[in-house]
């Protein structure tokens, strides 16, 4: 009887089971910007055939294609951290990041530079769109199949989303200082973008990104602030500048390795041949 008597109490909702999906959510909104880069990629190209467009109209739309990628690129580095930060990770998180990847990085930065210049080459530039998300697509599944045993330190292979910043950060400094591509800039697209996707698909390692905390609270504050006002007015300059220095520096970085090993085995070979003789 006295079980009788006692109320039940009310079980308040558990607000830290709302926690992880908030990288699902963070994932949805990256998919989300990558849609809208596409479907303003389309109207692009459909308004232009009318012939009935300005160029200060063709800048802007431009402009708003490639600003869409590059905050799905920015809500991308946000989902993990707050899933590693929650312990929140899971095979559903990896892979739905990886199909919203696709379609963020791979489908809406090849519309965009085919509709920017690569129609103008006919089936060449076909062909290097379709091999662009070709290799972004390969180049996401090897990471979902290397989910538990992924490196730590190291991105095997150029990231996805530094691959897309290759490719619409100089759309964005264009159109952002509304000045006309010259035609040997697309023409450098034809051979630059099979580069960017096989570098994708390759083996090479990539360092990440130092994370700013280590360098100390008010240091991390002052870079922060930095970065925070330089995207802010000059958004298409800090990009060209943190992207390609990236993929220059990795590549350069590699490319002495190769070279420091490759003097090491002649150095061998050469000790060898000296003690048989």
């Amino acid at each position: 009887m006295v079980d009788l008597r006692k109320k039940r109490k009310r079980k308040s909702p558990n607000k830290g089971r709302f926690i992880p999906i908030l990288p699902s959510l963070l994932t949805t909104l990256g998919l989300t910007f990558g849609l809208a880069s596409i479907a303003t990629s389309i109207s692009i190209q459909g308004d232009y055939s009318s012939g009935n467009v300005s160029e200060q109209w063709l800048f802007n739309r431009f402009w708003w294609a490639t600003a869409f990628i590059g905050m799905a690129v920015l809500v991308d580095m946000l989902d993990g951290r707050i899933a590693r930060a929650f312990n929140s990770e899971s095979r559903f998180g990896a892979s739905y990041d990886s199909l919203c990847d696709l379609i963020s990085f791979g489908v809406a930065p090849a519309v965009l530079l085919y509709v920017w210049g690569l129609s103008d080459y006919g089936k060449p530039g076909l062909m290097v769109m379709l091999f662009y998300v070709v290799c972004t697509a390969l180049r996401l599944a090897r990471f979902n199949v290397q989910f538990v045993n992924k490196e730590k330190r190291m991105f095997m292979g150029l990231p996805s989303p530094m691959a897309a910043g290759l490719i619409f950060s100089p759309i964005l400094l264009l159109s952002e200082f509304q000045i006309m591509a010259p035609p040997f800039m697309k023409f450098f697209y034809l051979f630059l973008v099979p580069f960017v996707g096989l570098v994708m698909v390759s083996e090479v390692p990539h360092r990440k990104f130092p994370r700013l905390a280590r360098f100390g609270p008010f240091s991390t504050l002052v870079a922060g602030s930095i970065i925070i006002t330089a995207l802010v007015t000059n958004p298409g300059a800090v990009a060209v500048v943190i992207t390609y220095c990236y993929f220059l520096l990795e590549l350069g970085r590699c490319a002495w390795k190769l070279a420091t090993k490759e003097r090491l085995r002649e150095k061998e070979s050469e000790t060898l041949v000296s003690d048989k003789s």
